[in-house]
């Protein structure tokens, strides 16, 4: 697992399964991004979030595509 925390807005270094940290609002949880997107900001927290890589995975780029432009808010709260 790295250490590496990288912040929204960057490039995603590599496909993998991150754990994002979020300011105050949520525990951390575990997204999968692609390699070439930029990390995505949270709905609650806006930027205030930083992501570390878990585990790499190895994605077919003809059989897979997910682009997450926002973390969602945890259900039963609003966004700020």
């Amino acid at each position: 697992m790295s250490t590496m925390r990288h912040k929204t807005g960057l490039k995603v270094p590599q496909n993998g399964i991150y754990r994002v940290y979020h300011r105050e609002h949520r525990l951390p949880h575990e997204v999968t991004l692609l390699a070439e997107e930029a990390f995505p900001c949270c709905a609650q927290c806006g930027n205030a979030v930083t992501f570390e890589l878990v585990r790499g995975v190895e994605i077919d780029p003809k059989g897979f595509k997910v682009k997450l432009c926002q973390i969602p808010p945890v259900e039963g709260k609003k966004a700020a």
